[in-house]
């Protein structure tokens, strides 16, 4: 009766190529060689980081470094003059080539709408481009401030 409250017991499958007639073979057991895991040192050296299961582009330093190589963010890595400037021509030249055409072709041709609808939009391209690089920096500071890193 307790034999019949258990599940019957199932056995591997195991491919025979070649039936033997004679003496039964030996079953050949695996080896494996362990594998320790090294953990990462505490003093700065960069030995035994290879152990990390996180995949390399999505280490947080990695990423820090493709995002301080990238065009717009690299901009906030510089001199505070050359990061404005850079705003400002990047502001222009939405306000000139988009803003511009958008607001003559909105209606009203007068100079004063005209030079609203490009001022608007110039100053919106820079608000849109400071908060993206401010979301990309503050995401990759919290990856690289937290203790564990999410891998995706």
């Amino acid at each position: 009766m307790a034999a019949s409250l258990h599940a019957p017991r199932l056995l591997p499958l195991l491919p025979n190529p070649t039936p033997s007639l004679g003496r039964p073979r030996r079953r050949q057991q695996r080896r494996f060689a362990p594998v320790a895991a090294v953990p990462p040192s505490r003093n700065g050296s960069s030995a035994g980081t290879d152990w990390c299961p996180v995949p390399p582009d999505q280490r947080p330093v990695n990423e820090y470094e493709a995002l301080a190589a990238s065009l717009p963010f690299s901009w906030a890595a510089g001199d505070l003059r050359v990061y404005c400037s850079r705003l400002a021509f990047t502001g222009a030249a939405f306000a000139l080539f988009v803003g511009l055409p958008v607001a003559a072709f909105g209606g009203r041709g007068d100079a004063v709408h005209l030079a609203l609808g490009a001022t608007g939009s110039g100053i919106l391209a820079v608000t849109l481009a400071v908060v993206r690089m401010y979301l990309g920096w503050a995401y990759v500071g919290n990856r690289l401030l937290s203790a564990t890193v999410e891998c995706e």
